[in-house]
């Protein structure tokens, strides 16, 4: 199961562009928290823990135990509004969820071993860093992992060959490429050489 970050945050009563604006000049990151069957409610975090949070994860689709002056309320942490120029997230929003809530995430994918396919030169090009995926928050990874090392040069990894934990199912089409292992000047030669049975 995916690793729970936890966060501080406070009730928030200023609202407005301008207010808001001036939360952040201060090193305050407005957020909201909302789901179905629950209140809505304005929250506000430190900017810097929430960086150093984002740092520290391997997706910015993470579950999160929010403190909310003092309370604790499990959420996934939905969206991030970044700032379009420096990058730094102006706003977030926290789904409330449970351990049963079925949630929709992109969770990242992880390369394993290495590929036959490198021995003779070939590269490996990962095309797909992150797949989308539909669980129980129970169920949520933290990520999917792969095996390349049975791949050869010309060899592309589709997502229909991957085995999915179980509970956990996903939209993106089978045929769509994970990773392919690139050949290069003279590794196609080396690997049909090194395939070739001896004389």
């Amino acid at each position: 199961m995916a690793q729970h970050h936890k966060l501080n945050a406070t009730k928030r009563s200023i609202k407005g562009t301008g207010k808001l604006n001036a939360l952040r000049a201060q090193g305050i990151l407005p957020c909201v928290v909302y789901g179905a069957g629950v209140e809505t409610i304005d929250i506000q975090v430190n900017a810097r823990e929430f960086a150093a949070m984002l740092a520290g994860a391997t997706s910015e689709h993470m579950l999160v135990d929010l403190q909310i002056d003092g309370a604790g309320k499990l959420c996934l942490l939905k969206d991030i509004q970044h700032n379009f120029l420096t990058d730094k997230a102006i706003h977030a929003d926290f789904l409330s969820v449970n351990d049963d809530t079925v949630i929709t995430s992109l969770v990242p994918v992880v390369l394993q071993g290495e590929a036959a396919g490198t021995k003779f030169g070939g590269l490996v090009d990962q095309t797909l860093h992150e797949l989308p995926i539909k669980c129980k928050v129970k169920n949520l990874p933290e990520e999917i992992s792969v095996d390349i090392s049975a791949l050869n040069i010309g060899d592309i990894l589709r997502v229909a060959a991957i085995t999915l934990p179980a509970g956990i199912e996903t939209s993106m089409d089978g045929e769509v490429g994970i990773v392919t292992i690139e050949g290069t000047v003279g590794s196609d030669t080396e690997a049909a050489e090194a395939a070739a049975p001896e004389a």
